[in-house]
């Protein structure tokens, strides 16, 4: 401590000192932290290498950890290629990405709607005899060739669809996308050509331009008529579903009870990103009938199941296949008035960046329903 006579030391500045110079090169007396390891590159564990008898292609790191290389929305096939051998014996080397969707419908046996739609098709000259003079064939060449947003089908634009693969009884759809590096050589040798076929993974992730919202709101009163469950907030569609017999039902009782009295509250508009919480409402609505209300709460089964499905060329009807993607989870339910039931809870939708919607018009669609029973 200092008393009130005493004062803090001086400091001898000497203004005629330089600064220390600094480099980005470390002193024998200094050292560097790395925060993590320098990733290899170059090697076939780590990076995604092809090889021809005289082309090396490496379309970078394995960075997903996926068995092939994989690519988002808006993204770009790039790498670069090393050439061997005599320049002057190439003629041209191209390389193609192409894209194309392959259905297959069976029947008693046999195959009776096959289907190949070619949906990309993008190439580009890498090298021929006019770059000769000025080429480097002893330098890396680096390409990229972007991956389109939308491709056009039959007169008709749709977004790219992802890489995809499904095979059900009777019906199969197949989605794949390739990478092709084609060296023509000169001369009269029986193999001309040189060409490498890579598959590729196209795997878009979009999300919803307004998000939804994440929980449906309990409502504060319902008025007497029932077909106030239909309009009970903004940004909410509230489906009432319908009653029916299953096909193996022997029994057919009237089903006049039960029209108008159950409701599915969903967020609108019905877009999530693969994974996202899909929250829901299910009103049980039986003021006549109150022990019927607390019975169907006890047996009710929300699932959200994948749908595929295939045209036949020509046919105006698609075959279709359904898998169960995801069941819901019923958080809690409470008797909200005396016959009145509001369940309440959420479902995922599907996994973590697994999950898509899609469209190719009269060829194959792949679709998400939500089945309430």
């Amino acid at each position: 401590m200092f008393s009130d006579d005493d004062t803090p030391p001086t400091y001898n500045l000497d203004e005629t000192q330089p600064l220390p110079a600094y480099s980005s090169n470390c002193g024998s007396t200094e050292c560097v932290l790395q925060m993590e390891a320098p990733r290899v590159t170059g090697c076939p564990g780590c990076d995604w290498i092809y090889e021809t008898k005289h082309m090396k292609i490496n379309l970078g790191s394995r960075i997903w950890g996926l068995h092939a290389p994989t690519y988002g929305l808006n993204g770009k096939v790039e790498g670069e290629l090393h050439f061997s051998g005599d320049k002057e014996r190439v003629e041209s080397i191209t390389a193609t990405l192409e894209g194309r969707l392959r259905t297959t419908l069976a029947q008693r046996g046999s195959s009776s709607g096959d289907q190949t739609i070619p949906l990309v098709t993008q190439s580009i000259t890498l090298f021929d005899t006019t770059m000769s003079e000025s080429f480097e064939w002893d330098q890396a060449l680096q390409f990229s060739i972007p991956i389109p947003d939308e491709v056009e089908i039959c007169g008709s634009l749709a977004s790219t669809p992802p890489s995809y693969f499904a095979y059900h009884q009777h019906v199969s759809c197949e989605i794949s996308y390739f990478i092709k590096f084609n060296m023509i050589r000169k001369g009269h040798a029986l193999k001309k050509n040189e060409m490498k076929s890579i598959c590729i993974l196209y795997l878009p992730k979009t999300r919803p331009v307004e998000p939804p919202i994440t929980t449906i709101p309990r409502p504060s009163r319902l008025e007497e008529d029932v077909s106030s469950f239909l309009h009970m907030f903004e940004r909410v569609k509230t489906i009432t579903l319908t009653p029916f017999h299953p096909l193996t039902c022997k029994s057919k009782t009237a089903l006049d009870g039960f029209r108008k009295s159950v409701y599915l509250s969903l967020p609108t508009p019905l877009c999530f990103s693969s994974g996202n919480s899909i929250p829901f409402t299910l009103s049980l609505v039986f003021p006549d009938d109150p022990v019927l209300a607390q019975l169907l709460a006890r047996n009710m089964r929300i699932q959200l199941l994948k749908r595929i499905l295939v045209w036949r060329k020509g046919g105006s009807e698609p075959v279709h296949r359904d898998t169960l993607a995801a069941s819901a989870t019923l958080r809690y339910g409470r008797e909200y008035k005396e016959g009145v039931n509001l369940l309440r809870g959420d479902m995922r939708a599907g996994d973590m960046g697994r999950e898509s919607s899609w469209r190719i018009e009269d060829v194959a669609e792949l679709q998400n329903h939500l089945a309430a029973a």
